[in-house]
């Protein structure tokens, strides 16, 4: 579902509204600026929370876990690109949202006993389209109840609960604290959740970007080189996976999708509760969401993530300091016999090419130099304290063959590198090519290893070589209980110069974990506590928002019936979030997200025309005077 289809579908979107109404977001950017701040705010026209308060409830729905850990893994799978294409979209996004809270706030429905307002995709599908698309609308509800369930409150407890445990804290306690903290506020409605909102929303923002900003200014002059890495990666692909352009687009439009939530209307029914009697205020505050989501918020993680170095084969990283697992060619600890044509040394080493990775240890390093027989060197023992084996090197001619051994030196399984010649495919490819074909240079695969990263030549670069779970398991074990593995490198009998350096155990971080190690790098120890804390908040304020996203679809199919009944179930499965393992849940609900996708965008799509001429009416007015701010 979250393939091409709908991601591609969202994209068009942006691009559509932004050229139909005529840059909208860009125009309409210092209105909005007046809107948050009060200028406009009447206490007696409809609605229940202030402009502001309805943009940080929208805001606490989409600010969390996507640009936490969404952003790492947009990194992890796509590269430092996939920030450019996630930019992209949250500008195009902008014009998006501007359309569905317009929609959402045009065709709300008042109550006529309580005076609350509500609305909605549901509610524009319907009353905007008609009722014989009532299916659609009936179908959007119900997905949008399943993903609230799920992506708003069992994953955000789940994740929340996990980022505590690094504290020590046991998940039920968090349940238990984010159950009672969580029941108070939605419990109270919308009014209690656009207060919460707009206290715990503009500070975690206000704090996390400072954060970030601060780990920025103190690598003021690396900054221009993390842009030039997210820039030039964008197109090419290479520090992501050798070449894949396409899957540097799709991961960028898919985590920015995820993350703003532009094209899935869910924002709109935050928005739709404001207190205006002009619905396309509503539109122009929305705006701005994408903006602070994507563009602020989102770039704050990416910088620091970059920064630190830890993309590419960089963000496969040691778990263990404790443990000798890793070869040390400075001190010569661990080499074994070296063969003839092999040597450790440290003369005419070239330099590392890139500013913000480090590939090298110390000054000596692997080395050899083969005319034409098939030499082999075999190291000692290595410790796996996880799945995969990193090791930097730098080839100036000839492919090398790596074989993984067992510590009775039986071989396990090889596989065959020759990054020269993977990087003439990628040079001598067209720019069409590369983005059409996600697989240029696939990850290689032999029995029961997998290698990611070995595709350049005459640079320093690092390879990762991943083990099967079967063989891991079957590997003869240390003194301390942990599997051994020997590499073997063999040269064939072709010209071969390399330089091997930094052998080492190590596992993928990704998500939470990798933006973790990043803010760490630059403030040591903090960096765990101050993410754990962004996540719990971030976490918290999705999922009192979400909650209101599917009560409002459960009083469009039901009224207040079974509002209660709805909110004790919410509030009660954060207890099952914080200690379950929930994937096939967290699949099934991400699923009902992707879903809703396609029936608001044809909804917003055939309403175009009405969001068009609201608009010229708005600004003509505005222009002429005719509105004018309330205080």
């Amino acid at each position: 579902i979250w393939g091409y289809p709908v991601v591609i579908l969202c994209l068009l979107c942006g691009i559509f509204f932004t050229v139909r109404l005529g840059l909208i977001q860009f125009r309409c950017f210092p209105h909005a600026v007046a809107l948050i701040t009060g200028k406009y705010d009447n206490p007696n026209e409809t609605g229940q929370i202030t402009h502001f308060q309805a943009l940080s409830a929208a805001l606490s729905g989409t600010i969390g876990l996507g640009n936490i850990a969404g952003v790492s893994i947009a990194i992890a799978m796509g590269g430092p690109g996939a920030v450019l294409w996630m930019w992209i979209v949250g500008i195009f996004g902008m014009a998006t949202k501007y359309t569905e809270c317009y929609l959402g706030t045009f065709y709300r429905e008042e109550s006529p006993d309580t005076k609350e307002v509500r609305g909605g995709p549901m509610y524009y599908i319907t009353k905007g389209l008609g009722s014989n698309w009532k299916p659609l609308s009936i179908f959007y509800a119900i997905s949008i109840i399943l993903a609230a369930v799920g992506a708003g409150n069992l994953f955000q407890a789940n994740q929340a609960a996990q980022a505590l445990t690094t504290l020590r804290i046991d998940p039920i306690i968090t349940g238990l604290v984010l159950f009672s903290l969580a029941a108070v506020v939605i419990i109270g409605g919308i009014k209690r959740i656009g207060s919460v909102a707009s206290k715990i929303v503009p500070f975690m923002c206000v704090v996390y970007v400072l954060g970030a900003l601060g780990i920025c200014f103190m690598n003021l002059d690396l900054i221009p080189e993390a842009f030039s890495i997210i820039f030039n990666d964008a197109f090419s692909g290479r520090a992501a996976t050798g070449g894949a352009i396409g899957s540097v687009i799709i991961m960028g439009v898919r985590r920015a999708i995820f993350s703003n939530e532009a094209g899935l209307g869910s924002a709109s029914i935050a928005h739709a509760a404001v207190k205006t009697n002009y619905p396309i205020r509503e539109g122009i505050v929305a705006s701005l969401g994408p903006l602070i989501d994507t563009i602020v918020v989102c770039t704050a993680t990416a910088l620091v993530i970059i920064l630190s170095g830890n993309f590419g084969t960089e963000r496969y990283q040691m778990t263990s300091k404790s443990l000798n697992h890793y070869i040390n060619f400075e001190q010569n600890e661990r080499i074994g016999e070296l063969p003839s044509n092999w040597s450790v040394t440290n003369q005419k080493i070239p330099g590392e090419s890139e500013i913000l990775r480090t590939y090298k240890d110390g000054g000596s390093v692997l080395s050899v130099n083969n005319n034409s027989q098939t030499t082999s060197y075999t190291t000692k023992p290595i410790t796996l304290t996880d799945n995969a084996i990193k090791l930097s090197y730098f080839c100036q001619e000839g492919p090398m063959t790596i074989t993984i051994l067992n510590s009775n030196n039986s071989p396990i399984a090889s596989v065959d590198i020759n990054p020269k010649q993977q990087d003439q495919i990628i040079n001598n490819t067209s720019f069409i090519d590369r983005v059409l074909n996600t697989s240029i240079i696939p990850a290689q695969e032999s029995t029961g290893i997998k290698t990611v990263g070995f595709t350049y030549a005459n640079e320093w670069k690092s390879g990762v070589i991943t083990l099967d779970k079967n063989i891991i398991e079957n590997l003869p074990q240390s003194n301390n209980q942990k599997p051994m593995v020997k590499l073997r490198f063999t040269t064939s009998n072709q010209p071969t110069t390399w330089l091997i350096d930094r052998i080492q155990s190590v596992k993928e971080a990704g998500g939470i974990t990798l933006t973790t190690i990043s803010f760490d790098e630059f403030f040591k120890g903090f960096g765990s506590l101050f993410i754990t804390i962004s996540v719990f908040f971030f976490a918290f304020s999705t999922l009192i928002t979400w909650s209101y996203y599917g009560e409002t679809a459960v009083t469009y199919l039901s009224g207040k019936k079974y509002i209660i009944l709805y909110k004790c179930l919410f509030v009660g499965m954060i207890i099952i979030g914080s200690v379950q393992n929930l994937s096939v849940v967290l699949n099934f609900s991400d699923a009902m997200l992707g879903l809703i996708v396609i029936p608001n965008t044809i909804a917003i799509v055939f309403l175009s025309k009405k969001v068009l001429n609201a608009t010229k009416d708005y600004f003509t007015k505005l222009k002429n005077g005719d509105i004018v701010a309330y205080k």
